[in-house]
């Protein structure tokens, strides 16, 4: 490895660990992924996972064990530990983006494009949480690259079969079916393009897909006959099928892709269309064609699918990352690949200034923006909007002065400050607004005495909240329902009852005689509703409720 793709990776290696230890893992997903890491170690139950004391079939458990995995020696789940395996898979990933960087356009084309991979927002994003994308992207990454080996005659047939079947199985254990489903789907279509889907059978036709069946079927049938009420069948019924036809909690538009990677590839979507139109000239090369078809194939995949998630494509920014790089890499005379097709320098120049201009307004408005969540954030968003503002300045002077190298340098830089400032300083005072800690280890509290003596306390309409509660109360498991039937029997009991409830759906669902009895022992803002620990007796005179 170069001395240029090591300092690539420090760089990487920066962004994405700076601070992780320093907040709290954040809900949708974090504290479902630790929680169910903490119970593996808590209670030996490996096979399966198990999140809020019941089993989950939500996801595969790769990404759990790793999480065990890396936090077993230090004792427990924390969130440095938690974030760990992403941060690898992040690193793993603009590993591999780099070295079909120097395969598209030279050494120093793929040392752009691991800035241009480290550097997009969403990676970032996901390379630091403990969340399974960072994983996926990886594993997908992994595949479509030894595809990619032995399409360019770098690799034979079975090994570079047999890389790419191993990762789709990985994939698969870690998010379900999709993990192949993507890297497959990316290749055939690439050789249908190539009219050569002739040459797949000699891309272990065979022995591939039985080793990907192997390492499902390593942890599945043992899940399956062991797993007590783990149901491999029920678990694709429901979160691959019903999913994929009907959706189930992110039901976006058709085109909602467009401007979720137009948001999430900052700071180098502007420079895409410039990046688009120099692969197209060149789509008679076979990397291009790739690199043109591959996120293509993913993007269709999911606006195909009923459910729609921003992260859901990072598969496919890998293949974004290189095209910007060869479309910078020419702009500033560091491209060595073959071709003489070319565009404008000004593609470059414009596109960094257009996120210079995107930079110096974010810094402007961050402070303000803040001040109006939360006056603690105000100083922390000052110093985040100062680099930004700073970032942005840079680049649009670099781009007025039409200096390519420059602009990209300046935008690349500024963007690395911006994420290491606002982590160090911004993410951790957030923890007021976005964890559930100090509410869970108050409710556990609160309920201590009545979970002893073998009371349920039930968590009505929470979303992802009960996971979080149980993550943070160290075992504060609560029995989830949607059931307003359910929830008016359990606090309309003549005994004592506790229940974790969106505040305001509980007030549509239960009639105003049992709300009137109700007594609201903690109240926060969490994952956007208003949640509330409520207990069926009445406040004393003159407490508050």
């Amino acid at each position: 490895m170069t001395r240029a793709r090591r300092l690539v990776l420090i760089l990487a290696f920066v962004v994405f660990a700076w601070n992780a230890w320093g907040y709290d893992l954040w809900a949708p997903d974090e504290p479902y992924f630790a929680e169910g890491a903490r119970e593996m170690l808590a209670d030996g139950q490996w096979l399966v996972p198990h999140v809020n004391g019941v089993v989950t079939t939500d996801k595969p458990p790769l990404f759990f064990w790793l999480i065990a995995l890396c936090s077993a020696p230090f004792g427990g789940v924390a969130s440095l530990t938690a974030r760990i395996p992403s941060i690898l898979a992040g690193l793993g990933t603009v590993w591999l983006t780099m070295r079909l960087g120097r395969r598209l356009g030279g050494e120093r084309t793929g040392v752009v494009a691991g800035i241009v991979m480290a550097t997009s927002y969403l990676l970032w994003d996901k390379a630091r949480s403990a969340q399974i994308d960072s994983l996926l992207c990886f594993l997908v990454l992994a595949a479509i690259s030894a595809f990619e080996a032995w399409r360019a005659g770098d690799l034979d047939g079975r090994r570079a079969g047999w890389i790419f079947w191993i990762a789709g199985g990985l994939a698969t254990i870690a998010k379900g079916p999709v993990g192949f489903l993507l890297p497959l789907g990316a290749a055939l279509v690439v050789l249908a393009f190539d009219r050569d889907l002739k040459s797949w059978r000699r891309f272990a036709p065979f022995t591939g897909p039985l080793l990907c069946l192997a390492v499902i079927a390593l942890w599945a049938l043992p899940a399956e006959l062991w797993g007590g009420e783990y149901s491999l069948f029920g678990a694709l019924k429901t979160h691959f099928f019903n999913r994929a036809l009907h959706g189930m909690h992110h039901k976006n538009p058709p085109w909602y892709y467009v401007g979720a990677i137009a948001a999430q590839f900052m700071p180098w979507t502007p420079l895409l269309p410039g990046a688009v139109l120099l692969a197209w000239r060149r789509r008679a090369a076979k990397l291009d064609r790739l690199l043109l078809l591959w996120p293509l194939f993913v993007v269709l995949f999911f606006t195909l699918s009923g459910e729609r998630r921003d992260l859901y494509v990072l598969p496919a920014y890998p293949a974004l990352a290189l095209l910007v790089a060869r479309l910078a890499s020419r702009a500033a005379g560091w491209d060595e690949g073959e071709g003489r097709e070319s565009v404008s320098t000004r593609w470059t120049t414009w596109g960094c200034g257009v996120a210079g201009a995107f930079f110096l307004i974010a810094g402007l408005a961050a402070p303000l923006v803040a001040r109006r969540q939360a006056e603690a954030l105000y100083h922390p968003a000052l110093a985040v909007g100062f680099v930004a503002a700073a970032t942005g300045v840079c680049a649009l002077v670099a781009a007025f002065r039409a200096r390519p190298r420059a602009a990209f340098w300046a935008v690349a830089g500024g963007v690395s400050a911006v994420f290491v400032v606002a982590v160090s300083l911004l993410y951790p005072p957030l923890d007021a607004v976005k964890s559930a800690r100090s509410f869970a280890v108050a409710a556990r509290a609160e309920t201590e005495k009545y979970r002893a003596a073998g009371g349920e306390v039930l968590a009505f309409d929470l979303s992802n909240v009960p996971e979080a509660l149980s993550y943070y109360g160290r075992g504060f498991y609560t029995k989830e329902t949607d059931d307003a039937q359910a929830l008016a029997a359990h606090l309309g009991r003549a005994e004592e009852a506790f229940a974790v409830v969106s505040w305001r759906d509980a007030q549509r669902a239960l009639p105003p005689e049992l709300l009137s009895r109700l007594t609201i022992l903690e109240r926060r803002d969490l994952s956007k509703m208003d949640v509330a620990l409520v207990v069926n007796r009445p406040a004393a005179p003159g407490a508050a409720r």
